[in-house]
């Protein structure tokens, strides 16, 4: 029986450590602003679409920053989120 509890606790520690996910920032990606609010990205010229997976809130920024730095892109206008990704739209703005 205590093998077994013992099994069971490592099991579950690995289950709540597997959802933690690491995104490393491209140099430059921290300066791309995210935003949800269309007037930010009135002036700007749209470069191309984001998406990410959600993996907890600083990953999937990480993600989306550095897609949108990759398109030459300084901010990110956020266009949906679900369960399973968060998609928005890059933008070079002056």
């Amino acid at each position: 029986m205590t093998t077994n509890r013992g099994l069971a606790a490592i099991a579950v520690l690995g289950l709540g450590t597997a959802g933690c996910v690491t995104v490393a920032l491209a140099p430059g990606a921290e300066k791309v602003k995210i935003t949800k609010e269309a007037s930010d990205v009135a002036s700007c010229k749209a470069v191309g679409n984001v998406k990410a997976q959600p993996m907890g809130p600083e990953a999937t920024n990480a993600t989306l920053q550095n897609q949108a730095l990759g398109l030459g892109g300084n901010t990110i206008f956020v266009t949906g989120a679900s369960g399973v990704s968060v998609a928005g739209v890059a933008y070079s703005c002056p």
